[in-house]
Parts: C-alpha cells; sequence; structure tokens
C-alpha cells in the first residue's frame, strides 16, 4: 500500500467502510446473518479490487 497516493488511499479506506456496512446490513436483511455477511463481503471486496486495479491501470495510461 505504500505505492499509492495519498486519494487512493482515502478512496480504498472509504471502500472498505462501505464494504462492511453493505456486509452488516445484507447480513441482518438475510435469514441467515452469517452467510449474507459473508457472500456480500467477497462480492463487494472484488469489486474493491476490480475498481483499484482499473483505476490504476487508468492512471499509468494517462501518465505515458
Amino acid at each position: 500500500m505504500n505505492n499509492f497516493s495519498a486519494s487512493e488511499k482515502s478512496g480504498l479506506t472509504a471502500g472498505l467502510v462501505l464494504t462492511v456496512m453493505a456486509s452488516v446490513l445484507a447480513g441482518i436483511a438475510s435469514d441467515n446473518f452469517v452467510s449474507g455477511f459473508a457472500i456480500t463481503a467477497v462480492v463487494c471486496a472484488i469489486a474493491l479490487l476490480a475498481a483499484t486495479f482499473l483505476a490504476r491501470f487508468v492512471n499509468t495510461r494517462r501518465r505515458r
């Protein structure tokens, strides 16, 4: 995480907070809290990683 800029670090932190909040809400709304939490956490984490890699790719392409 040392290679990230300050805005990327704050964006990742916000994304992690939103992932946890969405997972808790999905766990509460589902029949089984643990499975609802786990499924939503995995989906949000994958989306967060994909968004991070895509943003890094776009930034490196713009700097060329």
